[in-house]
Parts: C-alpha cells; structure tokens; sequence
C-alpha cells in the first residue's frame, strides 16, 4: 500500500458501549468541573471526560494559580454558587491571599487588597477537585480522550473516545462541551470562530532567597514563584514570536515545545544550587483557541445590560466598576438540540472573550450549562427550547448573584 495513500487505511476495532448518561460533560477544567457537579446536582446521571490525568485546566495543570476576582474591584460581590465554592475549595487546604473580609463574610474596605481573589497552590487544588466531583456524585474518566461526537443529523447520541481500554462509547441525553477548544462542537459541526494566542507560557519554581522567606513567614506562597517565558496577556513581551491559533496538532507541539525551551533558557546559566523549577505547566497554556457561534454574541460592550435569559453576573478581572450579566442564548447554537458549551467557548466577541475566559465566568457558565443540562434531559426538552425562569429561579436557589 502507497503510504501516501490514506483511503486504504481502515480502523476495524469494536467500540466498547459505556452505556447511556443523562449528561456527558467532555473538559474537566473548572468549567466542566462545575458544570458536572451542577448537573449531577440536578438529578442527571453525569460523568465526566477528561483528557488528560487531572481536573482544573489552566487552574491547575495549566498553573494559572489565580483565582480572579468575584467582585468588581471595588467592594461588591457579583459571583458566588459554584465560582464561589470553587475559589474556597482552592485555598481549603493550601496557602491562600484572601483578604480577611471577604474570608470573614463582610464587604472590604477600600484599599490594595480589596479583590475577592486569591493564589493558591495548583496541586493541592487538584486533588480537592477530585473529592468534590466525588463527593457531589458525578462519575469520572481521566486519561480519556473524546475523539468525535456521534451525530444523528443534529442531534449528538453521545461521544466516541480513546483510551487504554481502547475505544468506547458513552450515549447522553445531552453533551456539555468543555474543553477549551470547542472540539466537540466543531466536529459535531456547530460553526466555530477561531482565536489567537500570544507565546506565554510559565513554570512555577523557588528560589534560595524565597525559601528563606517561608521559613522567616511561614508562609508557604512565597516558594511557588511564577516563572514567565514570552509574553504577558497583554502581549508584552511577544516580540519576535509567531501567534498561535491552537487548533493543529503540530502547531500546539511547536508552542510547548519552544515555550519550554524558553523556560530552560531562562533558568539554565543560573545558579544551580539556588534555584529549582517545582512545576511544568503540562497543557499549553492558550486562552482563547475557539468558541462557538451561538444565539447571541456576548459583548464587552455588553456592561450594565440584564437579559432576559441572563444565567448571573460577574465583573471584568482587568478593571474596576464592571457589572456584566451573561446570557444563556451565548451557550448554544439552537440548530443543534442537545449541545451546550460551557467556559472560554462560549459565544463572544474579542473583549467578551476576555471577561468569559477567566476562573470565575467559566465556573459561572459551567454551572449554568450543567443546571440547564439536567432540566432538558429530565423534561427531554432541546436546550434552547427549556423554561428560563425555571432555570434562574434553580440557579438564583443554588447561590448564584443576579447583580446589576
């Protein structure tokens, strides 16, 4: 056979059936991770599909170890349910920067450390995420890769994947797609707008001086130093290098690859007995790869606007003063009845991607995205067609914030 040839190539491995599942959430980063847990909260059969071997995403592998900001800078609280339990899980059992108001429940006074925001330790959160989806009944698979989703015109029957069991299949009433890249709903053949990224990348690591620092404070932030390679998120730095979009194979290796050895480069002429690298991220660290084309296009034009659909508020990490409402019309594509998208791939404009991408937006339309997954597959309701007073009198009843 002409290798060059691939028409003769055929895969005639059985697929293994897993059985069927009210919900099938694929991504377990913090947007899956909530919308999971939403939905098993809402009496849906829910697992969990995740690619690689640990659950948080940027937050934790991807070592983003900040959780951004659930107020709007200046005192008032626009985010809680889920986003809230997320950023209290993460400093559960680890170090933590929260300000001791909005630790004691009051509203902060104005000042420098006003911000309902903290770091954390990435991997001490890592492994809190999994008692929590344990502990809120949602069934996992890790190391588990999603390849397609199986399609009966435009309704997605489940989703085929990749294992060390070879591969399986796992039917769903509906799919939630949380992968950051939209993978699902591009092969499911939702149209999809694609993104660029800037070359950043970053390790976390310690130094000699810093480790004096712990043992004078106790303190143990101050050894999980971030070590940036490239540039910032506001391209500072970016001189030189390519963008990336994030959505090829070879161009995703490339990006690891030369973000590693800029890391390297960084550290290796230095002193080796004063310094040591403690964490790789082990994901790329793009933010915005692809989101889907939906029924309405969230804005950053947007600010102060309550929909009629709106599934809860939140702020803009970068600034003070924003108030946005995000609208549940942004999370699905009403051509394709049982596909809700979830996180950064939600449907948005250039500045509306940079207020969804973050910890707390894409907890908040995670949890939105599984409440909304758990009544359509009760009711055996398309997502787009479901009562939306239902769905925010069920989110308003689980603590989310509905601030203008």
């Amino acid at each position: 056979m002409d290798i060059k040839d691939t028409r003769g190539i055929k895969d005639t491995r059985g697929i293994t059936n897993r059985g069927e599942y009210d919900v099938v959430v694929v991504g377990g980063g913090i947007a899956g991770v909530a919308a999971a847990v939403a939905a098993a909260r809402g009496g849906a059969n829910t697992i969990i599909i995740e690619k690689t071997v640990a659950f948080g995403g940027l937050a934790t592998i991807g070592l983003i170890s900040w959780y951004e900001p659930l107020c709007d800078h200046l005192g008032t609280q626009m985010t809680a349910g889920i986003p809230e339990e997320l950023l209290k899980l993460s400093i559960a059992y680890g170090f933590d920067t929260l300000a001791d108001d909005w630790k004691n429940g009051k509203r902060p006074e104005l000042g420098k450390n006003c911000k309902y925001a903290t770091f954390y330790s990435p991997s001490i959160f890592m492994m809190a995420l999994d008692e929590y989806l344990e502990g809120n009944g949602v069934s996992i698979r890790v190391d588990t890769l999603a390849t397609f989703p199986v399609m009966e015109d435009t309704v997605c029957r489940g989703v085929v994947v990749e294992s060390v069991s070879g591969r399986e299949f796992f039917g769903a009433k509906v799919v939630i797609d949380a992968t950051g890249d939209a993978s699902v709903m591009h092969r499911a053949g939702v149209p999809c707008v694609v993104g660029e990224n800037y070359f950043s990348s970053m390790a976390q690591g310690f130094t000699y001086e810093a480790a004096k620092k712990y043992v004078e404070k106790k303190d143990a932030n101050t050894m999980s130093i971030w070590m940036k390679a490239g540039s910032n998120m506001n391209g500072v730095g970016q001189q030189g290098h390519k963008m990336y979009r994030g959505d090829d194979a070879e161009e995703v290796t490339e990006f690891l690859l030369k973000t590693r050895r800029a890391t390297f480069e960084k550290i290796k002429d230095t002193d080796r007995n004063e310094r040591d690298i403690s964490r790789l991220p082990m994901m790329p660290t793009f933010r915005t790869i692809r989101h889907i084309i939906g029924e309405y296009e969230f804005s950053g034009n947007d600010e102060n606007v309550r929909f009629k659909d709106t599934v809860g508020s939140c702020g803009d990490f970068r600034k003070k003063g924003k108030h946005y409402h995000i609208p549940y019309s942004c999370m699905y594509n009403k051509g394709f009845g049982n596909l809700l998208a979830a996180g950064r791939i939600v449907c948005c404009d250039r500045e509306g991607w940079e207020i969804t991408r973050v910890i707390p937006v894409a907890a908040l339309t995670g949890e939105a995205a599984g409440t909304a997954a758990a009544i359509a597959a009760c009711e055996n309701k398309a997502v787009c067609e479901i009562d939306i007073e239902k769905l925010q009198s069920t989110l308003s009843a689980n603590g989310v914030l509905f601030v203008d």
